[in-house]
């Protein structure tokens, strides 16, 4: 802007206002005379003539008349309703603070009032051109304001209402009267109002702008030439005219999503390992816990026991911090801030709101979920106002394997931004449990393969490997229970607990119980027996213990013969309540002892029950001495020896007694007694007796001929030899299903009389 005395003039009046600058009327004083005004000028001569009688007559003589047009000298200006522009006005930048907008929507018209002054003498036209910064484009002239509402931007209706006062220039009298029109007398301002607007558009926070540029004429100090406004104008100064410029900063969101710090059942939670300090927290609907940590939040799925898909509900909030609606966008995006895994998301096609997350995980495996976000795009946020979400989390269960975190990123964008890149992120991320119990395997694993058994004998201790895997994504501890039901040589059950022992494991005192005579009830004697649960230490995500299971075997356990004793095994998670069994080792016994035959004649003098011991190995032997403990053995009756000399004279009758005690910790099959009648002896007669059957409906068949045929009478005198055996099922004849039960006995007594 050049500034002369007409121009500051006018600016003093339009520093008012835009509103005062339409009707303000300045004053001619300083201004230039208007081209086409005539100056005349008369000259005048005054005199005095003398008369004849001494005195004189003053005398005048007007000249002729000359006359003089003011010739035209142009000069004009675009600029500010306050007159404030300068050298420095001439960038996006330097725009004055009252031509400076903020918080525009990307996509708006913005309009700005200026003025165009003629500070020559003659009727000048300005014609209108513009520059414009990147962002700012079709910038559109109105000779009057298009902005009906005055809130400084254009809609699309306004424009549609103001296009028939669109302008490219503007004729602007000289101030005062125009001679040019001598039928009127005017009192032009020499100024005239129009209003400028540009669209915007760019990313939040940036400024652009746009400048009216006006060109016209300009006195050169000679003559009138084309002059235009122009950006740092230097020599000739005739064309000192600077630009304008107007600024609009694009609005920067203010969208924020973060977890609902009031959610259903908010407040504060118990994480495993359970126990510990409560921290910030809900409840999702299904039971899961979630924890809340600035930004992210945390779920903690128990283990289960079922097969198909697990699900997380978390609940997120958008928060508009800014001061116009907001319609936002909400969206699953690739989480790209932990390391080592690596993201890829879809949208499910014909489902809104839905997306499939695919991750690749450390190791290369792939976890796939399914993500859902309840709230539909399009909602519109109020100012300084939120709106709850969900996000809900569906993948397969993997609770017996060995599963990986699954991450998910939410993004926001805003409808008041041009891309649609979110604003805003946050994190719900859901840490699967699991474990694994069984006997050892490769990595952190256990193994639910069938151990190879193990052999153990009567008073043995029988150690078992074993594992707990925790294959989950957080701490936990597992309690261990177990115990086998052994059979006793007397054929009567027992519980046996198993004793657990590893790093950091601790004994609880408990009862175990078991249904021993399968009545459907653990009420009966020997099903509730003393017993400890065992409960590990904790165990960080992907770690294991390695633990011994023992039993120890009672002294009078019966072999298995092919039904092996099998391990009653369990683990249970502390935090999830829920159990891992393994029932696949098992406990082989063999058979072992003897099979203890004593033959004992009758004394002919006192001898005391018990003080004589036969037992049988490779030979049976006779001694005085107890056997050692474990040894099976049988004592001879009273008055019966197996060590001290009998006589008997020819014609007397005396007997044997044999006695046969099953000492395996097994029954024995088809088992039978034979006795010869000795040489010089007669048969005289045969009875049987026998202990430790528990079959009631036993009895005793003899055979005179080695056992081919049987017959529960005893034989008749005169017999050369007898076999005895004992049929158990009743069927007359000796079988494979006829057992001697460990520490069943058989007395067989024979009679005879010396030839």
């Amino acid at each position: 802007m050049n500034a002369p005395t007409k121009t500051l003039t006018l600016m003093a009046l339009l520093a008012a206002g835009a509103a005062a600058a339409q009707t303000a009327a300045p004053e001619r004083t300083g201004n230039l005379t208007n081209a086409g005004t005539s100056i005349t000028n008369t000259a005048t001569a005054t005199y005095d003539v003398p008369n004849t009688d001494g005195t004189t007559t003053g005398g005048t003589t007007s000249s002729n008349t000359v006359t003089t047009t003011v010739a035209a000298k142009m000069a004009f200006d675009i600029t500010y309703t306050t007159g404030a522009d300068s050298d420095t006005t001439d960038t996006v930048a330097g725009a004055i603070s009252s031509y400076q907008k903020t918080g525009v929507l990307p996509g708006s018209t913005v309009v700005f009032s200026y003025v165009a002054v003629n500070n020559g003498n003659a009727s000048q036209t300005i014609n209108l051109s513009s520059e414009a910064s990147t962002g700012a484009s079709n910038v559109v002239y109105y000779s009057a304001n298009p902005d009906a509402n005055n809130d400084g931007i254009i809609s699309a209706t306004e424009k549609s209402n103001a296009a028939g006062t669109i302008i490219t220039s503007l004729t602007i009298a000289p101030s005062g009267d125009n001679p040019a029109t001598t039928s009127t007398v005017e009192t032009n301002p020499g100024f005239q109002n129009f209003w400028m607007t540009y669209d915007v558009t760019g990313a939040p926070d940036v400024v652009v702008g746009a400048t009216p540029i006006g060109s016209g004429q300009s006195w050169d100090g000679t003559t009138n030439v084309a002059a235009t406004e122009q950006k740092d104008p230097g020599a000739p100064t005739y064309d000192d005219l600077w630009y304008q410029y107007s600024s609009a900063k694009i609005f920067a969101p203010n969208l924020t999503t973060t977890p609902d710090t009031t959610p259903i059942g908010g407040g504060s939670v118990d994480t495993p390992p359970s126990g510990g300090t409560l921290v910030p927290g809900y409840t999702d609907p299904g039971g899961t816990v979630v924890a809340v940590s600035g930004d992210e939040q945390i779920a903690y799925p128990k283990v289960d026991n079922t097969d198909g898909t697990d699900t997380v509900v978390f609940t997120n909030t958008v928060t508009n911090g800014s001061t116009v609606p907001d319609t936002v966008t909400l969206t699953i995006e690739a989480r790209t801030n932990v390391p080592n895994y690596l993201q890829t998301v879809t949208p499910v096609a014909g489902q809104p709101g839905v997306y499939t997350v695919t991750q690749t995980n450390p190791d290369g495996s792939t976890t796939t979920a399914t993500v859902t976000i309840t709230t539909p795009n399009g909602t519109t946020v109020a100012p300084g106002g939120s709106l709850d979400y969900t996000v809900t989390v569906t993948y397969t269960d993997q609770d017996k394997a060995n599963p990986y975190p699954i991450y998910v990123a939410v993004g926001v964008d805003s409808g008041n931004d041009t891309d649609s890149t979110p604003n805003d992120l946050t994190y719900d991320t859901v840490l699967p449990g699991a474990f694994q119990f069984g006997d050892p395997a490769t990595g952190i694993a256990a193994d639910a393969t069938p151990a190879v058994p193990k052999t153990g004998a009567a008073s043995s201790t029988v150690t078992f490997p074993m594992e707990v895997a925790n294959t989950g994504e957080y701490t936990d501890s597992y309690k261990l229970s177990g115990y086998t039901i052994v059979t006793l040589t007397d054929g009567t059950k027992q519980i046996v607990p198993i004793v657990y022992t590893g790093t950091g494991v601790t004994a609880t005192a408990t009862t175990i119980t078991a249904d021993l005579n399968g009545d459907g009830d653990t009420s009966d004697a020997g099903e509730s027996v003393p017993g400890f649960i065992y409960t590990t230490a904790d165990l960080t995500a992907n770690t294991e213990v390695a633990l011994n299971a023992s039993i120890t075997l009672p002294a009078n356990v019966a072999s298995t013969n092919g039904d092996n004793y099998e391990l009653i095994q369990s683990a249970t998670s502390v935090y999830s309540n829920v159990t891992r069994v393994d029932n696949n080792d098992y406990i082989t016994v063999v058979a072992a002892g003897t099979l203890v035959v004593g033959k004992f004649t009758a004394s002919t003098t006192a001898i005391a029950a018990g003080s004589e011991y036969i037992t049988c190995a490779t030979t049976c032997t006779v001694s005085t001495t107890q056997p050692a403990a474990g040894t099976g053995y049988v004592n001879n009756p009273a008055n019966f020896t197996a060590l001290n000399p009998t006589t008997y004279a020819p014609g007397v009758n005396y007997s044997y007694q044999i006695i046969a005690k099953n000492t395996y910790n097994t029954g024995v099959g088809k088992f039978t007694i034979k006795d010869t009648t000795p040489t010089n002896t007669t048969f005289q007669g045969a009875s049987v007796s026998t202990s430790g059957f528990t079959n009631t409906t036993a009895k005793v068949l003899y055979s005179t001929d080695g056992g081919t045929s049987w017959s529960a009478v005893a034989p008749a005198t005169g017999t050369a030899n007898v076999t005895v055996a004992v049929d158990l099922n009743g069927d007359g004849a000796l079988t494979s299903a006829d057992v001697l039960p460990s520490s069943g006995q058989v007395e067989l007594t024979l009679t005879v009389s010396v030839n």
